[in-house]
């Protein structure tokens, strides 16, 4: 009963995404992509191929599957495939050049799950985080294709564990390897009879010292800074510019501010410069030589992770929303981290500990990030603690190569 009303709940969704998709535009590339997925895998993908799939949901996940991918880049020789569900991670995973063939995952109907296995014949599916298919499951077991959940996180209020999930618990019980980012997680699978699990970490630890470790200059960000006290807001969402605009106005020091936002449009880039104005100048405006304007925005994507080398402080957007944006890209540059308070946000593991080790700060409104940037200027030690803590955490990416090793 209830597996009917999974399957007729993706067919629902399928329908909301396309009514969804004539007014949104990520909804509409979802739709679109899904439209051409199997026409993207009979017209590049040979049959005879030996494939290991790596499924991400979104772009934060992506980041998570990178030195995964390298890592299997390196060591065999397996065509690589990530399958994405959402329209973030697309230009991501198209551009990174380690991996062979991508697609937008089709929606999770028995007919699809089996149409995918038919025509890749996987060596293995490596699921980031989360994105447990119901149907992607159960097929996999079909066709005797292991599945391995790499950096997943479980919590007790997951449907998972709670008494109308039995549906869903026993769909865990067909993945063959849980490699979690903590004991809790561990902890949590065993109570309902899942012993197939390892404790191995965040593979973030290790990609954003990869990142740090090759980090390169952007000569533009240095003129514009000019040895300046720099203040890099990063992915930032309007809820998040709503509360720090009025504390950036009345900044009458010559702090400079570099505003990444989360989205690039048009109108996300004159919504930023409409509420600073004539303070702000874009990155593609840049000139070679130092400007006076404060506010820098960023109107490219890529950039962000090699810009937190050049602040005092790194604010993190998307915390107002309960949807915060990785934290560890800045705290790796020895920086304190501020973002807003949501409870949805200690969700994250990375985020609990980093306000542990005094490196994070939650706040709840712009008089307390005024207070924290004065606190934090005024003693430099203050936030002081990321790069060490990350080097701590980091070594993920080895711990899963022992147990990939052994199915591949």
């Amino acid at each position: 009963m209830i597996k009917i009303f999974y399957n007729l709940s993706i067919k629902i969704l399928n329908c909301l995404l396309l009514i969804s998709s004539f007014f949104n535009k990520k909804n509409k590339k979802i739709y679109e992509g899904r439209k051409n997925t199997f026409s993207y895998i009979n017209k590049y993908i040979r049959s005879d191929e030996e494939i290991v799939w790596i499924h991400v949901s979104s772009v934060g996940e992506f980041e998570q599957a990178k030195p995964i991918i390298d890592l299997i880049h390196k060591n065999y020789q397996y065509k690589i495939l990530v399958s994405y569900f959402s329209s973030s991670a697309e230009e991501e995973v198209k551009k990174y050049k380690k991996i062979n063939y991508n697609f937008y995952l089709v929606s999770d109907i028995k007919s699809n799950t089996e149409k995918l296995f038919k025509l890749l014949n996987p060596k293995i599916i490596i699921i980031v985080k989360y994105e447990f298919w119901i149907n992607l499951i159960y097929t996999a077991k079909k066709y005797s294709v292991p599945i391995i959940s790499v950096s997943s996180v479980f919590r007790s209020n997951q449907i998972y564990f709670l008494k109308i999930g039995l549906f869903f618990r026993n769909a865990l019980k067909n993945i063959s390897l849980f490699l979690v980012q903590n004991e809790k997680s561990k902890v949590i699978l065993n109570k309902i009879n899942i012993s197939q699990v390892e404790v191995i970490g965040d593979t973030r630890y290790d990609r954003v010292l990869n990142i740090y470790n090759n980090s390169k200059n952007i000569s533009r960000i240095k003129d514009f800074i000019n040895n300046k006290t720099t203040i890099v807001i990063g992915s930032s969402w309007k809820s998040d510019i709503e509360i720090l605009r009025k504390e950036i106005e009345r900044d009458l020091t010559d702090t400079k501010y570099i505003i990444a936002p989360h989205n690039i449009g048009i109108n996300d880039i004159e919504y930023l410069e409409n509420s600073f104005i004539n303070d702000t100048i874009k990155f593609s405006e840049l000139p070679q030589k130092n400007v006076r304007k404060r506010i820098l925005i960023i109107d490219n994507l890529g950039m962000l992770s090699s810009l937190y080398k050049y602040c005092k402080i790194a604010f993190i957007g998307g915390g107002f929303r309960g949807a915060l944006h990785n934290t560890l890209e800045a705290a790796v540059w020895d920086v304190p981290v501020i973002y807003g308070f949501h409870k949805n946000n200690l969700k994250f593991i990375e985020v609990k500990k980093l306000e542990k080790n005094s490196v994070g700060f939650p706040i709840r409104n712009g008089n307390e990030f005024k207070l924290i940037k004065n606190r934090v200027l005024k003693d430099r030690d203050i936030g002081k603690g990321g790069n060490s803590f990350i080097i701590k955490n980091s070594g993920a990416t080895i711990k899963i190569n022992k147990f990939l090793s052994k199915y591949l």
